[in-house]
């Protein structure tokens, strides 16, 4: 693939080598063409045409088939009413998780093996939300549905990343309405449960009071947030079923049979994270990688310690990993280069 002049290496160091042939055009960012972003469409195309616009248009590039991604796709949009327009950049993690898993079915089984165990999935669901607290919810990017060794049933909630860890730096506003809830996790000011990380309060943009989590050398600290907010969100769901889901997802093929998964006796709930590895793509993408890597793995040694209802994942998942068996759309898998 061919882009105009970019700083972003995620362009001139990987997708230039991709395979797959399509048009790009710049992403459009606070009114002007960017230069380190593109994406597969117009991105002047109206808001209410990009549904159907960005759904033919990724059909025609990768040349798909299949007759459920457009239910996928819809599933992968119905998030926070920004994904629509994020889904056709090039570098989305939402674009990346559809692409790459909206085919697991029954009749594609995705076989995996993780932390040492071995798993089959049949479904995958996207923007799954739970409650973390009053009206807030935690957008799951993926919820991959299936059985274990033992023949019960997985669900496995996923948080996908593609390139979003190498934007290391604090996490700013974060509401002190959680600060009750890091407490409790032994998150808090001094408190030196992940190493490097730092649990403060400061101003927010708004130059009112929030929380906030800086580190020592630069993390991707907005990842280890999200991660907190889906823990809290799964263990609710993990106790309370369909009573801490978003009952605007009713109509949503996951929502009923999520909720009666959840009742079976011995239904095994899993939460991780998956990235895409760029150690053999990017320059420092290996030591990126492991930068974030560490403190994920002290982030869920934490989480792990306060819940019995979910397994936490030890380990950051890669796509390169979760994928090594399945097989992809040959375009998509020309696209990420796998």
């Amino acid at each position: 693939m061919k882009f105009p002049e970019t700083n972003n290496p995620i362009y001139n160091e990987f997708f230039s080598k991709s395979n797959l042939e399509a048009k790009v055009e710049n992403t459009i960012w606070r009114g002007h063409p960017s230069k380190n972003s593109f994406c597969f469409i117009n991105p002047k195309v109206k808001y209410k045409e990009r549904e159907d616009v960005v759904l033919n248009k990724l059909k025609e590039v990768f040349n798909i088939k299949s007759d459920s991604f457009k239910k996928k796709f819809k599933m992968a949009i119905s998030g926070d009413g920004q994904e629509v327009k994020r889904i056709s950049t090039l570098h989305s993690s939402s674009l990346a998780a559809l692409l790459l898993l909206y085919s697991v079915a029954k009749d594609k089984i995705l076989k995996c093996t993780l932390d040492g165990k071995d798993y089959t999935f049949n479904d995958c669901y996207f923007e799954v939300k739970t409650n973390v607290k009053g009206s807030h919810f935690s957008n799951m990017d993926v919820v991959l549905i299936g059985k274990n060794l033992e023949d019960k049933d997985v669900i496995f909630f996923l948080e996908s990343k593609f390139s979003e860890y190498f934007n290391t730096g604090m996490c700013n506003n974060i509401s002190l309405d959680y600060k009750d809830k890091y407490e409790k996790l032994g998150l808090s000011y001094n408190n030196e449960a992940i190493p490097g990380l730092r649990f403060e309060i400061g101003k927010g943009t708004d130059n009112n009071d929030c929380m906030q989590i800086k580190s020592d050398t630069p993390h991707y600290c907005s990842g280890i947030k999200q991660m907190i907010s889906h823990f809290i969100g799964v263990t609710n769901f993990a106790t309370n079923g369909a009573k801490a889901m978003d009952s605007t997802q009713e109509e949503q093929p996951f929502y009923h049979e999520l909720a009666n998964m959840q009742k079976n006796e011995g239904t095994e709930i899993i939460l991780g994270e998956v990235l895409f590895d760029f150690s053999d793509k990017i320059s420092n993408g290996k030591t990126i990688l492991n930068n974030y890597s560490t403190i994920y793995e002290a982030l869920a040694k934490v989480l792990s310690a306060h819940t019995s209802k979910l397994y936490v994942l030890p380990k950051i998942l890669t796509y390169q990993e979760l994928l090594k068996d399945f097989e992809l759309d040959k375009k998509v898998k020309d696209f990420y280069q796998l």
